[in-house]
Parts: structure tokens; C-alpha cells; sequence
């Protein structure tokens, strides 16, 4: 029975399938192809933007997917979750099963450490949040239909009706959510009354119910994260309808967001009737030439549409399909890392007598008698209090155990005032002990609390820069203790074994704060080693004034070692506008989508051709220069630096390259009307491409975990291979492809109305970038023992390099 209802499903996929691509031949022959072709002709290189727009509408997505993971979101990287939301969409084309499929892939493939309920609640609650704001967006476009003047009395009562359906559904939605109906659990108990459903039912009907307390409690247990993920869910429809107005830009028509808000609304109708078709073959197009037909356009404009948003979409579920291949890979990977905490639990048992061999960190804040001490800890520096700001930089440049040794009488206060600003580590552990406490009681108590046989002793009341905090990371640990000086006299960081730190203690026979006493016991038993730093690396923050102080430096080493001329001189601007933007809620990662806008449109006036919007589109592309160094400087000012924020960046590098050239290309071949300025477009966009495939395997091969620096891991080990002409070329090169540099030269091309010697150049440069790329990769590979060897050595310059550009 089974079988034959399988096979009879299989047969009406099949005649679905075959009529769909009848009803797509027909339309094609109604509309015809010569003018098919001319529509596609028109849009050119601007499908190019279509597409990346589509990469941005995946972006967002999966920031508001992360979202409804809350706590666990740390548990799973953003480019994992980003796969199986690619994976998850292309899946999604097959129609409703497919579409059911997905959103089960993307619930079982998540990391199994996170709890299943809370695995299906967050995806649940994802594909609720994009039905809502989907919902909400026709609603408001059938609103918009009674406003249009074109439209008839029959299309304004059929939007009035719908309308009526849509706030229906929209005010159920919330009423659900609000009374906390339990529609699923309910439903499932129902459904367990079936006798041959019942067994398998039963068992998983505590994971449905616990699934829906957490749906229902989400909104109340984290708002923020709600009403943001629901806001991220809003910016992608709104930006479906960008796409709209975009593809209607191309074609030539004048459509304003009225417009394209009624045409995406009712798109969402032909989709969720053309969802039991598979891949909405045919009746999507067949639907946009309607829609085109009730807005006063032609049909071939509708189907244009329908196809231009039907390559991107293909486009993508191509790049889904790689990624549903790379899963399996990407699954297992994540199930050995999974058994890592539990391997590492059991070891802990079987040896919980033994020390472990990492590094405790101990911050000292318990000299304050007062949190409104003039030196106390929670001044801020850089919007952040300083002993949090120790916190966070121990955590991102050694991690590890941290103690924070804080005043007995005001500890309670200290950790609500870093509690509120929600970026303390929950691992952090308190030590609370009186002000005066003698230094050998204090280490006895700081060794009962540590797990590590090492510890580093951190002043909380002074700011650092993370190169120091590194250095302690890199020490051999060869001599009994190592401290870090400025002119003889201890900065307030050591590290040292737990055994030197009781003797030193013992030892102590001075006064003075506790590193004095302690660097004066180290030196009796001459067993420190003494290494000396720049006073700009470090500050001591005693008075309310020393923050002028830790705050120009702190803006000093927001100055990268690979900055260039160019780079120092967009500081000079960016600089001031990340300290304008510290104080408000902006994390680094909105900065960098902000800065792509300013790409995309510097691009489009590329594209419209003509001088004038040439020059417009260099001078927005400075802009866009000026603005990317903002979100690593906020990063660096608010200690928010990640992988992601990292890999983000570069993906917004990559776009703004195929954005300008792409624009630059379309403009000169529209201006001038030759095909040439097409063919040298498109051998610029092959080396971009691969460009960006080398430089990005690249990347990952020599800065896999510090991606961050990965271009003076390059640069250094460029720079040990003089002899070799094509990495010496690449070394003194490099910085004409770089965004500090490269849209001075655009518009000093753009002035002098040579544009189009820049398409050229960019044409042979970018396929010189990735064969010396692919060479110096080749290079260095030959001669290094292992990936991971070179990128320790050149990683240990890093610090170095730091310290002598801040020296």
C-alpha cells in the first residue's frame, strides 16, 4: 500500500513537472524570444548586481536565524549556519517537501551539543519570524493596491478581501504567541490517537513540547534578540523589494517602491499557490506577467523579472547544492568536536588530583575601597570599564581560566556593573578578599581557586595592548617567572608558576602595591625575567585624567603594521567617526553592511555611464574606503573582533571589487556603445573571481585561526624570499589592490575622464593577482615544514610588528 501511494506521488511530481515546463514553453513563445533577449540584453552586467543583492538578502537571514539560537549561538560558527541556510533554500525548489526537508536538515545538521528542542524552537521560530514579516509585507502591498490609480474596482475589492485574510492570519499569529496555545503539542496529541502513528509519536512528544515553550517564552526570555531578529527578517523583504526596483531600473521602467511593494506582494501569492508545483515552474513566471499586466507594464517586463530573479535564485541554490555536498564532511567534523568536552570531562575525572597545563589569569580590582575611586576599575576607556576591558582582551589573546580578585565590600557592586553591560564572560570566577590582604595570603587563596599550574597576574586598573597579553601566551616558561617592564619598573602583568608565586610571596619583605611587592620578592630570588616594553603599549589609569591619556592611546593602536600612506591618511577621517559611533548600540558588522551599501551605490553610478556619474561613483567609492576602516576600529574599540566580523569584511571587500568593475563596465559599454569595453569586463571579472578563490584558500591556509593577520603573515614571509623577483614584485605591488588605495586612483582616473584605461589595467592586474597569489602559496608551501608551523612563526612576529609601528 505504502508503496503504490509512493509511486502515485511520484507520477503526479512527474505531470506537475511536465506541465510546468509546457506552461514555461508556452510563455516564452507569447512573449517571444527576440524580446526576451533584448530585456536580458538591457540588464547586461546588472544581473550581477541582482545576484550579490540576493547574497545580502542570505546574509541578513542568517544573522536573524543566529539570532534564535541565543545562548547556544556560540556553539556554531556563522559560516555553518549560513550553509545550511544555502543548503536549506536550494533544497527548498523542489516544492513543499522540499521545502520540509530543508528545514529539517537545518535542525538535525546543527551541532548536536545544542539540545534538540532548542534546535527545532530556532528554527521554528526563524521560518515563523519570515512567514510573519512575508504576511506583513502583502499586507501592507494589498494596502497599497487601493491606492494606486490605475488600479480597477474588481483588483481594489480582490486586494481589500485578501487584505482582510492577510490581518486575519497576522492577528491569529500573534494571539498564538501571546496566549501560548499550544497548537503543536496539541496537534501532536491528537495525531498520537492514530494507532500506527502512535509509537513513534509518544516518544518524541516531550522534545515537541518543550520545543514550544521555548517558541513561546523566547520573546519574553530575550526581546532584544527577538525584536532584532524580527527587524533583520523585515530589512530582507524590504530588500526584495529593492530587487524589484532594481531589475525594473535596468529594464529601463520608471517603478517607483509603491510599485514594487504591490509586485512583491502579490509575487508571494503566486508562490504560495505555485508551492505545490515543483520549483514553481512556469506558474511563477506566469504569475509575474499577470502582475506586470495589473501595474500597466508589458508582459515581457514581468517575465524579465521573473527570470532575472530566477537566475539568482539559481545561482545560489548552486552555490546551496556545493554546500548540501560539503555537509557530510562539515558534520562529521562537527561530531569529533563534539566529543572533545566529553573526552576532556572524563579526563577530568580520572585526574581531578593533577594540575592542568594552561594559563590562570588573575585580575586584581580589591584595592578599591570605593567604585567611585578616582583609579577604580569601572571607569570607562573607550566605552568600556577598564576591568572589563582586561577581561575581554585576556580572553580574545590567551583564554583560559580568569579570576578576578575584587573588595569584599564593593565586589557585589562591581560585578552588577559589568553584569549590566552583558558582555561578561559567564566562565569568569570571583575572588573576594579584603583591600589590605598580605600577599601570601592572597596567593595561598589564589592557588586554592586555580586549576593550572601557571598563572598571569593582571593589574585591573590599567589598559593593555593585546600584543603584551601575547607575548605572555608565546613564553617558553624556561625561568621561574617572566614580567613585563617600563623603565625598570613592573607594568602590572607577570606571569609565573604556582610554586615561584609562593616563594616570591614568602620572600616579600617590601611595601609598595602588590606588584611591587611582589616584582621586589622576584628579584631577591632572582628568578624573573625582566622584558622590557614601550610605554604606548600600556597605561595606568590612577586618576580620572589618565584616561585623556589611555584614550590617545588607545586610538594609536587602532594603526595596523600594514597600514600604508593611504591607509594612515583615511585614519585621520575614520578614526573620529568610529569614536562617534562607539556610544551608540553599532556593532562593527553593521558597519560593514553599511559600507557594501555605499559600494552598491558607487557601482550603480558607475553603471549609469557618462562623466559626471563617473566622478559621483569615485567619490562614493572613496567614501566606501574612508568607512571600512570604521568597522575595525570599532571592533578594536569595543573589544567585539571576531572571525566572522573578519571573514565578513573580506566577503564586503569582494563584493565592492565586483560591484565597481562590473558598474565601470556597464557605464562604458552604455556610454560609448562599443562591445570591447563587455569583453575586457568579462576577463576582469574572471580574474576577480579567481582572485578571490586563491587569496580566500589563501587565507585560510596561512591565518586559519587569525584571519585577522593574515596579510602581514603574508607580507613577512614575502619579505624572507627578496631574492625571488615575483615576490618581491607582489610585496611592493600589493598595496595598488588594496581599498586605501585603489578608489584615489579610480578617482583621479574619473577626473581626468580616463575610466576607461582603468578598466583596462584592472583587466590584466586581476589575473596577475591571483597567478602571484597561487605562486607565493606554492612558494611557501615547498619550504615550510607544515601549515601550522608557519603560521606559529609568523604569527610570533606579529606582536613584535605591533610594537615596533606603536613605538
Amino acid at each position: 500500500m505504502r508503496k503504490t501511494t509512493k509511486i502515485r506521488n511520484v507520477r503526479y511530481r512527474l505531470i506537475a513537472a511536465i506541465a510546468g515546463i509546457a506552461l514555461l514553453g508556452y510563455l516564452i513563445w507569447r512573449v517571444g524570444p527576440l524580446n526576451i533577449v533584448r530585456d536580458m540584453a538591457a540588464i547586461g552586467w546588472g544581473l550581477v548586481f541582482v545576484i550579490a543583492l540576493g547574497g545580502v538578502i542570505h546574509l541578513v537571514r542568517t544573522c536573524a536565524w543566529r539570532l534564535t539560537l541565543a545562548d547556544c549561538k556560540a556553539r556554531i560558527s556563522f559560516s555553518r549556519l549560513l550553509q545550511l541556510r544555502l543548503a536549506s533554500e536550494a533544497l527548498g525548489h523542489a516544492g513543499i517537501l522540499g521545502l520540509a526537508f530543508g528545514e529539517g536538515l537545518r535542525v538535525s545538521a546543527l551541532d548536536p551539543n545544542i539540545p534538540i528542542e532548542s534546535r527545532i524552537s530556532s528554527v521554528t521560530l526563524d521560518r515563523a519570524m519570515f512567514i510573519s514579516s512575508g504576511i506583513a509585507l502583502s499586507l501592507c502591498g494589498m494596502i497599497a493596491v487601493l491606492m494606486l490609480p490605475a488600479a480597477n474596482d474588481s483588483l481594489r475589492f480582490s486586494a481589500g478581501i485578501f487584505a482582510f485574510i492577510l490581518f486575519g492570519l497576522l492577528s491569529v499569529s500573534v494571539l498564538v504567541i501571546l496566549n501560548r496555545w499550544p497548537f503543536a503539542s496539541r496537534s501532536a496529541t491528537l495525531i498520537c490517537r492514530v494507532p500506527f502513528l502512535r509509537h513513534r509519536l509518544n516518544t518524541i512528544l516531550p522534545v515537541i513540547r518543550s520545543a514550544e515553550i521555548r517558541l513561546f517564552d523566547f520573546h519574553r526570555r530575550a526581546p532584544l534578540a527577538f525584536w532584532t531578529s524580527l527587524a533583520l527578517n523585515v530589512l530582507s523583504q524590504v530588500l526584495s523589494i529593492l530587487e524589484i526596483c532594481l531589475i525594473l531600473r535596468l529594464l529601463g521602467i520608471s517603478a517607483g517602491f509603491l510599485r514594487a511593494l504591490v509586485f512583491e506582494a502579490l509575487t508571494k501569492l503566486v508562490n504560495t499557490v505555485g508551492a505545490f508545483n515543483p520549483g514553481n515552474l512556469g506558474t511563477y513566471e506566469g504569475g509575474n506577467m499577470a502582475i506586470a499586466g495589473m501595474l500597466g507594464m508589458t508582459s515581457a517586463a514581468g517575465f524579465s523579472v521573473a527570470i532575472c530573479r530566477r537566475i539568482r535564485a539559481l545561482f545560489w541554490a548552486a552555490i546551496g547544492a556545493l554546500c548540501l555536498f560539503l555537509l557530510p564532511r562539515s558534520r562529521a567534523m562537527h561530531g569529533s568536536a563534539s566529543r572533545r568536552p566529553r573526552q576532556m570531562e572524563e579526563t577530568l575525572a580520572d585526574s581531578s588530583t593533577k594540575k592542568r597545563t594552561g594559563i590562570t589569569s588573575v585580575v586584581f580590582a580589591h584595592q578599591f575601597s570605593s567604585v567611585s575611586d578616582p583609579g577604580s576599575p569601572l571607569l570607562n576607556v573607550g566605552t568600556i570599564p577598564i576591568l572589563l576591558r582586561v577581561i575581554l582582551t585576556i580572553r580574545k589573546a590567551v583564554g583560559g581560566q580568569i579570576i578576578v580578585c575584587v573588595n569584599h565590600s564593593t565586589g557585589c557592586d562591581v560585578r552588577c556593573a559589568l553584569l549590566h553591560t552583558r558582555r561578561l564572560p559567564d566562565s569568569v570566577e570571583w575572588l573576594e578578599v579584603s583591600p589590605d590582604v598580605p600577599l601570601p595570603e592572597l596567593v595561598g587563596q589564589i592557588t586554592a581557586q586555580s586549576w593550572n599550574d601557571q598563572l598571569m597576574l593582571v593589574a585591573g586598573n590599567s589598559t593593555y595592548h593585546p600584543a603584551l597579553f601575547r607575548r605572555v601566551e608565546e613564553w617558553h616558561r624556561d625561568t621561574g617567572a617572566m614580567a613585563l617592564t617600563d623603565s625598570d619598573q613592573p607594568i602590572g602583568i607577570c606571569a609565573l608558576d604556582i610554586d615561584c608565586a609562593v616563594r616570591a610571596a614568602s620572600a616579600c619583605k617590601s611595601s609598595g602595591s602588590l606588584f611591587d611587592q611582589l616584582h621586589a620578592g622576584l628579584i631577591a630570588m632572582q628568578s624573573v625575567e625582566c622584558r622590557a616594553v614601550d610605554s604606548g603599549l600600556w597605561h595606568s589609569i590612577l586618576i580620572p585624567e589618565d584616561r585623556i591619556a589611555a584614550e590617545r592611546k588607545l586610538d594609536r593602536w587602532l594603526i595596523k603594521p600594514t597600514d600604508g600612506i593611504f591607509a594612515r591618511m583615511n585614519r585621520r577621517i575614520s578614526v573620529p567617526i568610529s569614536r562617534a559611533l562607539t556610544p551608540f548600540p553599532i556593532t562593527p558588522n553593521m558597519v560593514s553592511v553599511l559600507t557594501l551599501a555605499v559600494g552598491i551605490a558607487a557601482g550603480a553610478f558607475y553603471a549609469c555611464g557618462g562623466y559626471w556619474n563617473t566622478l559621483m561613483g569615485a567619490v562614493l567609492s572613496v567614501g566606501a574606503s574612508i568607512l571600512d576602516g570604521c568597522d575595525g576600529e570599532i571592533a578594536r574599540l569595543k573589544l567585539l573582533e571576531s572571525d566572522f566580523g573578519c571573514w565578513l569584511e573580506t566577503i564586503c571587500d569582494y563584493l565592492y571589487y565586483l560591484l565597481i568593475f562590473a558598474g565601470l563596465t556597464i557605464g562604458l559599454a552604455r556610454s560609448s556603445g562599443k562591445g570591447m569595453y563587455l569583453d575586457w569586463g568579462a576577463v576582469l571579472l574572471a580574474g576577480a573571481v579567481m582572485s578571490i578563490l586563491v587569496t580566500g584558500v589563501g587565507r585560510h591556509w596561512l591565518a586559519g585561526r587569525r584571519p585577522e593577520q593574515y596579510l602581514g603573515i603574508w607580507q613577512k614571509k614575502a619579505e624572507t624570499r627578496k631574492s625571488n623577483p615575483i615576490l618581491y614584485l607582489g610585496r611592493h605591488t600589493e598595496f595598488i589592490i588594496r581599498r586605501c588605495f585603489l578608489p584615489y586612483a579610480l578617482l583621479v582616473f574619473a577626473l581626468l575622464d580616463l575610466s576607461r584605461i582603468v578598466l583596462f589595467l584592472a583587466a590584466i592586474g586581476a589575473n596577475l593577482v591571483w597567478l602571484i597569489s597561487l605562486y607565493s602559496y606554492l612558494a611557501f608551501s615547498m619550504t615550510a615544514k607544515s601549515p601550522s608551523t608557519d603560521f606559529h612563526v609568523a604569527a610570533r612576529t606579529a606582536p613584535e610588528a605591533e610594537g615596533v609601528t606603536l613605538a
